[in-house]
C-alpha cells in the first residue's frame, strides 16, 4: 500500500478538515500572504498533517479560491484582482441583503437579541481598534463577522448563508489591510466612526423590523470603496 495513500485514509475526515480550516482562516487573516508559496513540507509540519493530506488540503483550497497551483512550481496563496474583490463585494452586499430581508420575514426575540449581543461586542472591539489596531484588529474583523452574521443567521437558507460566510472570509485579509494601512489616528478613527454608523443604522433597522431600511444601508455599507465592510 503507498504509504501516502494510508495516511490520507488515517486522516481522513476530522484532522484533514480541522488542518483546512487552520490552513484557510491563516489565508484569511492575513497571516499568509498573497502569493507566498506553500510547501507541502511546510503545510505538512505545521498542521501536523501527513503530506498526502497536506496536498488534499491545499487542493481542496484551489477549488475553494483560496489557494493556486502552478504547474511545475506548486502551490501559492492566491491573489486577488481590484476586479475580483469588487465582485466579490458587491455578490455579498446583495445576498447579505437578501438573506436579511428573509430574516426580518422569519424574526423571532432570540433573532433580536442575537443582533443586540453582537453589536454591543463589535462596538467594544471598536473602542480597542483607536487605542492599538494592530493588536486588535483580528479581534475586530472577528466581531464584525459575528454581528454580520447575526443579522442573516435566521434567514433559513443555510446554503445562502454559507455563500455569504464565504464571500466575507474570502476577502477578510483584505479588509485587515484596509485598517492597518490607516497609520494616521485621525484616518482610522473617521473610518471606524463611519462603519460604527453604519452599524448603528442597520442594527436599528432590523430591531425596527424594517427590511427595506436594513437592505439599503447594508448595501452601502458593504459597497463602501475603502473595503473595510
Amino acid at each position: 500500500m503507498n504509504p501516502e495513500s494510508s495516511g490520507v485514509e488515517r486522516e481522513s475526515g476530522g484532522v484533514i478538515h480541522s488542518a483546512t480550516d487552520a490552513l484557510r482562516d491563516d489565508i484569511s487573516a492575513g497571516r499568509l500572504s498573497p502569493g507566498q508559496k506553500l510547501k507541502v513540507t511546510w503545510v505538512r509540519e505545521t498542521y501536523q498533517i501527513s503530506a498526502a493530506s497536506a496536498r488534499e488540503a491545499l487542493s481542496q483550497l484551489c477549488g475553494e479560491g483560496y489557494v493556486d497551483a502552478v504547474e511545475q512550481r506548486g502551490f501559492f496563496v492566491s491573489d486577488m484582482t481590484t476586479e475580483a474583490l469588487l465582485d466579490n463585494t458587491r455578490l455579498r452586499a446583495e445576498l447579505e441583503s437578501l438573506a436579511f430581508r428573509w430574516s426580518v420575514e422569519r424574526h423571532s426575540p432570540e433573532w433580536r437579541a442575537g443582533i443586540v449581543s453582537r453589536h454591543f461586542l463589535l462596538k467594544e472591539a471598536e473602542s480597542a481598534m483607536l487605542e492599538n489596531p494592530a493588536q486588535a484588529v483580528r479581534n475586530w474583523d472577528d466581531r464584525n463577522r459575528a454581528f454580520h452574521m447575526s443579522l442573516i443567521t435566521n434567514a433559513g437558507s443555510p446554503a445562502l448563508i454559507d455563500l455569504i460566510r464565504d464571500l466575507y472570509d474570502k476577502t477578510r485579509r483584505f479588509r485587515i489591510h484596509a485598517y492597518l494601512r490607516l497609520t494616521e489616528t485621525g484616518a482610522l478613527e473617521q473610518r471606524l466612526r463611519r462603519s460604527a454608523a453604519d452599524h448603528e443604522e442597520i442594527a436599528e433597522a432590523a430591531l425596527a423590523l424594517d427590511a427595506a431600511r436594513g437592505e439599503r444601508a447594508l448595501r452601502a455599507h458593504i459597497n463602501k470603496p475603502n473595503g473595510a465592510s
